[in-house]
């Protein structure tokens, strides 16, 4: 039996948008006379919001002055190289083929991850798309997924959440929520598997899909 409603998280999930991300982080940077970060040490600092990616970059530096650097330069240049990542239309055809409700729910902010759904052509797939900034909180905060949840009129025992990250898992935990994890973002299979110790992590959403779809599989009550 499948869920009524699938949310879903956007960077490293349904899309790959680190290179703009790091574009940015070292704009920023060379804009502070600072050493620049490599794409690697980028990646593995993306995580919460960029407000928690960048006080893991610029440790003592000041926010404020950081983050509007950082998104002046990301807005100019957030559709270059940005791409949907494997496999991801074929799920979510299958799932709105299914009359499954679907919404993305991230920590980036609202503004960008609309822009950036529009631009790729995903938005048709979406009720609603909540990220950072359109409200005063982030995942795991379980005030986000209510709020969410409420936007789009979902019952929470019929809802899970898709997502790559331990974050989607503390998300989920908070609330007593499904988690599926994919390692197609900033964290491996077994680093996942370390972090969280679930049993619901996957390579791909093609790996995903075989499993969520099948007709032999009852996903109420997974943890």
């Amino acid at each position: 039996m499948l869920h009524n409603t699938l949310l879903f998280d956007l960077d490293g999930t349904l899309i790959d948008q680190f290179s703009a991300i790091h574009k940015s982080i070292n704009h920023v940077q060379k804009e502070l006379g600072i050493e620049l970060s490599s794409f690697d040490q980028v990646k593995a600092a993306v995580g919460g919001s960029i407000r928690l990616t960048l006080k893991r970059l610029f440790d003592d530096t000041d926010l404020e002055s950081t983050l509007p650097l950082f998104v002046e330069h990301f807005e100019s240049i957030m559709m270059d190289e940005v791409f949907i990542l494997p496999d991801v239309e074929t799920f979510l055809a299958e799932a709105r083929a299914r009359d499954i409700q679907m919404a993305v729910f991230t920590n980036k902010i609202g503004e960008h991850a609309r822009a950036t759904l529009e631009h790729l052509n995903l938005s048709q797939y979406f009720e609603t798309v909540l990220g950072a900034e359109d409200t005063a909180y982030r995942k795991p905060d379980p005030r986000f997924t209510e709020h969410i949840l409420n936007s789009i009129n979902a019952d929470l025992k019929d809802c899970c959440l898709i997502g790559d990250s331990p974050f989607d898992w503390e998300t989920g935990q908070a609330v007593e929520m499904p988690v599926y994890l994919l390692a197609t973002g900033t964290h491996t299979l077994d680093a996942l598997r370390e972090a969280t110790g679930s049993d619901h992590i996957y390579s791909n959403f093609s790996a995903l899909s075989q499993h969520y779809f099948s007709d032999k599989v009852c996903h109420y009550g997974t943890q």
